[in-house]
């Protein structure tokens, strides 16, 4: 007997799942549908929040440009748009300062700060993100506070020499969405060291360089502090703290580096580095070969009428050695076991900018043919040997003009119109031996001494004075001299407490910056 009663709630139950199938579909499309609207309206969200980004970014860094212009001299005035949907702009006169400390400047231990100015910045702020212009750079921070540098800050590290002109940021204005930013200027170039107006505490002591005690150290206080931190171990070569509790960063500038050994010769305007220098040398030697002429065999080399000089200036002090040769200093056949037939010069200049003073030595007799002297003459590879740490052979304190006859030759020198019209003083008053006019050191002596002078870290750069050169030396060298195929050594004692900064360069500069809306 069938039962229909069961059969009766099967067909019930096939009946019912159409219905809720066509209801559990359109529950998931429309359930799709919110998910795919919703995480294509945060993709816009988050694309628009980029372009702004983006946009804010690019305004800033022409604001950046556009201060450095006024900040600098360049321009009286500039105006940026910035073109925001949203964020605010504003100036924030009092945040951050930098500050300039020099410790133990006295070598007993006494401090000083050289400089302390509140660095101000202009800020714009759109929810959890951040852009500031401080110091003549632009730095974000994001929600976390980490700050990353977009465009660095007015801050040159080189060497041994800081050139730092201080943009500050003054002016009380704010505005949001699409504002116009004015800025001039109200303070530039007004000259923080050196200044011989300014003194140490103390014995009467000048802000001047070189620097020759103790260490120069930069300090930042700014909400940008991890930036600046940033900055300053990527681009300088300094030593860096960061003070977190503060929000500051320190950097000790000093110069990493040491005496250079062997060395390949700089091409004419190329340099040698002297790092670290701590003195004495122990060993300084050039070996210069004469530039090829006529068909390039070697035969055609001849050193007649060459100038050839390693020059430094640093911090205003000038510092020269010139080798000269005149018009009968040649091989005087192709033998190999020929001679060098006249004399080679050897001079030094130094001028001191401290005392305006300057300080000339000169030896314009020196016999390349004798194994006792500074220079020694190889024929057969046409090559000159300079041995700056003779002690067999003299200089003579005296005007280089008076002996060398530089005024009709000056330019053949690279500081030969200031030896043309500085005097030598009869009496070398600010050299510890107090030489006079006519009386004579040697070559190491002078060296060691003018080289100690010219301070820890410089460089020493080529210049192949003008002359008859019949170049055939693809560029290197426009004299005599063939720096491709010349060398030398130079090496000396470091000083681990002279690797610090010696020369600073340091302006304050302040720009006034306005908003409209």
């Amino acid at each position: 007997m069938r039962q229909t009663g069961d059969r009766r709630g099967a067909n019930t139950s096939r009946g019912q799942a159409g219905p809720l199938s066509y209801a559990l579909v359109f529950a998931m499309i429309l359930t799709g549908a919110t998910v795919v609207l919703a995480t294509g309206g945060i993709a816009l969200s988050d694309a628009q929040d980029s372009a702004e980004a983006q946009r804010a970014e690019h305004t800033m860094t022409l604001f950046d440009s556009r201060a450095a212009m006024v900040a600098l001299g360049e321009s009286g005035s500039q105006s940026v748009s910035f073109g925001q949907d949203s964020g605010i702009f504003e100036t924030r006169p009092t945040d951050g300062y930098l500050m300039i400390k020099h410790t133990n400047y006295d070598g007993a231990g006494a401090d000083i700060e050289l400089y302390k100015e509140a660095l101000g910045a202009v800020v714009y702020e759109n929810g959890e993100r951040e852009l500031a212009y401080q110091g003549g750079g632009i730095w974000r921070k994001d929600a976390q506070g980490d700050a990353q540098v977009i465009s660095p800050p007015e801050f040159h590290y080189r060497g041994a020499t800081l050139t730092l002109p201080v943009v500050r940021v003054d002016g009380h204005a704010s505005g949001s969405g699409s504002v116009t930013a004015r800025i001039t200027g109200a303070t530039r170039a007004e000259i923080v060291y050196p200044d011989a107006s300014e003194t140490y505490p103390g014995p009467s002591r000048q802000y001047l360089n070189p620097i020759r005690e103790g260490e120069v150290s930069v300090y930042v206080k700014s909400d940008y502090y991890r930036g600046w931190a940033t900055y300053f171990r990527e681009r300088t070569e300094g030593e860096v703290t960061v003070f977190d509790s503060n929000q500051t960063v320190k950097v000790k500038l000093k110069s990493i580096g040491g005496a250079p050994g062997e060395f390949d010769m700089p091409d004419e305007g190329s340099s040698l580095p002297v790092e670290g220098f701590g003195g004495p040398l122990n060993e300084f030697e050039i070996t210069l070969t004469a530039t090829k002429t006529g068909n390039g065999n070697g035969k055609g080399r001849q050193f007649t009428e060459s100038h050839w000089s390693f020059f430094s200036d640093q911090g205003g002090d000038q510092f020269e050695i010139h080798i000269k040769t005149d018009g009968s200093t040649k091989c005087t056949s192709d033998d190999p076991s020929g001679d060098l037939d006249g004399d080679v010069g050897l001079s030094v200049y130094y001028y001191n900018s401290s005392t305006d003073t300057s300080h000339e030595w000169v030896n314009s007799g020196i016999d390349p043919n004798d194994p006792d002297t500074a220079i020694d003459a190889d024929c057969e590879n046409k090559q000159l040997a300079i041995d700056f740490m003779s002690e067999n052979t003299n200089l003579t304190y005296e005007d280089i003009d008076d002996v060398e006859n530089v005024p009709g030759g000056s330019n053949k020198w690279e500081f030969g119109d200031n030896i043309n019209s500085r005097e030598a003083p009869a009496t070398l008053t600010d050299h510890p031996e107090g030489f006079a006019k006519g009386e004579e050191d040697s070559v190491k002596d002078v060296l060691n001494y003018y080289m100690s002078r010219m301070g820890i870290n410089y460089d020493l750069t080529v210049t192949d004075g003008p002359g008859n050169n019949n170049n055939n030396n693809n560029g290197k060298g426009s004299g005599r001299i063939d720096e491709g195929e010349s060398y030398g050594t130079l090496l000396y004692d470091e000083d681990a407490s002279g690797q610090y900064i010696t020369y600073l360069h340091v302006t304050d500069n302040e720009i006034t910056v306005t908003i409209d809306s």
